[in-house]
Parts: structure tokens; sequence; C-alpha cells
């Protein structure tokens, strides 16, 4: 294009389209627009879901690491362990015999 045919357009030039191409050009605008925001609300979601996850996971992480047996339940293991060395050395007995 030379610099003489792009001086001549203004806001006063007219510009001819098809109507069936206008139509196809809104058309793909509108589902362009709205598979977009389809997708951001999507990911949002998503990353809501995420966050809730992982707080979830955390709290769960530290009662687990936090949690301690009753002092029945210890006293209950000590007395089985008490128990089971006495087993062995009354088994070990005997056998000697």
């Amino acid at each position: 294009m030379s610099e003489e045919q792009v001086s001549h357009v203004s806001s006063d030039s007219k510009v001819a389209i098809p109507l069936q191409n206008l139509i196809s050009i809104l058309g793909a605008v509108a589902i362009s627009t709205w598979a977009y925001f389809g997708v951001i609300e999507r990911l949002n979601s998503i990353e809501t879901q995420l966050t809730q996850h992982w707080e979830e996971i955390e709290e769960n992480d530290n009662w687990i690491d936090e949690w301690k047996p009753p002092e029945e339940v210890k006293n209950t293991i000590d007395r089985v362990r008490e128990l089971e060395m006495r087993l062995l050395i009354l088994e070990t007995k005997l056998e000697l015999k």
C-alpha cells in the first residue's frame, strides 16, 4: 500500500462485511469467552479444593505427630512385655531340664 491510500482512511470510511461472517465472528467470540471463563472457574474450584485438602492433611498430620497413648495403654504394654520376658525365661528353663 502506498502512503496516499492510507491517508484516505478516516472515521467516515465504510467497511462491508457479509452478515453471515459477522454472525459467525460474534458467535466464535461468545463461545470463546464462555469457554475461557468456564476453564477459569474450574481452575479456581480445583485450587480451592486443593487448599482445603491440604489444610485437612496438615491438621491430621499434626494430630498424628502430637498423639500420645493414654497412661493405661502404656502400663498395659509394659505389663505385657514383662509377661513375655517371664514366659521366655520359663520356656528356657523347661528346655534346659
